[in-house]
């Protein structure tokens, strides 16, 4: 039997964002209760707000935007691997139990639970562990924390990386009860114009699928 698993944070004016960041907000343009022909409403948001994607563009000038990247990352095969390192440690090739078993991985690191309160102790990634992903195949990776830098981190040694070997990358997954495993992965970003990053709506399919 198929599953569809939703492991997208709730965009509202609750969720945190990154410190100094525009969070989410929602304004009520027409509302049928008024009289108005039907509810509409405009958003603000960073666009590396909740479950999201970055472009290359992100942190490398000249890089490719949100409407110029291949989606076929964002969509196939994957495995979700559950990673317990103490607060603010990346996560390294040795913390692997072996090989990858699909091209795009997601972490679950349990280090980010409240999506609406802003942890700045959380897991990331490394860059020797994204160069062993990239040498056995992988076209993406992704976490359950908001960024795969540590919070501190100004270089951004794991985001160069990720688009340095030609790989993409989702943050703020919420993966809390996702069984480790195989599944397929759906994440398309928003085709935005000239965007740094997009929401994605991410889901998990688990069984059989199409």
């Amino acid at each position: 039997m198929t599953r569809i698993i939703d492991i997208t944070a709730a965009l509202s004016p609750r969720l945190a964002v990154w410190p100094g960041d525009v969070g989410f907000s929602r304004e009520i343009l027409l509302r049928l209760e008024d009289g108005g022909a039907a509810d509409c409403s405009a958003m603000t948001t960073t666009l590396h707000a909740g479950t999201h994607a970055d472009a290359p563009g992100h942190i490398l000038p000249g890089g490719l935007t949100m409407d110029a990247v291949d989606l076929a990352p964002y969509l196939g095969p994957c495995e979700v691997i559950e990673v317990a390192l103490p607060p603010g440690e990346r996560i390294r090739p040795r913390h692997l139990a072996g090989p990858v078993r699909a091209p795009r991985v997601l972490f679950r690191t349990n280090s980010y639970p409240d999506p609406e309160r802003f942890c700045e102790s959380f897991n990331a990634l490394s860059p020797e562990l994204i160069h062993s992903l990239r040498d056995q195949g992988c076209l993406l990776a992704g976490l359950d924390t908001p960024s795969v830098d540590p919070f501190d981190s100004t270089a951004l040694e794991s985001h160069h990386a990720l688009f340095g070997c030609g790989m993409r990358c989702l943050e703020g997954l919420r993966l809390e009860g996702v069984a480790p495993g195989l599944y397929t992965l759906v994440a398309l970003p928003l085709r935005i114009e000239g965007g740094d990053g997009s929401p994605v709506r991410a889901v998990l399919v688990a069984g059989a699928w199409p």
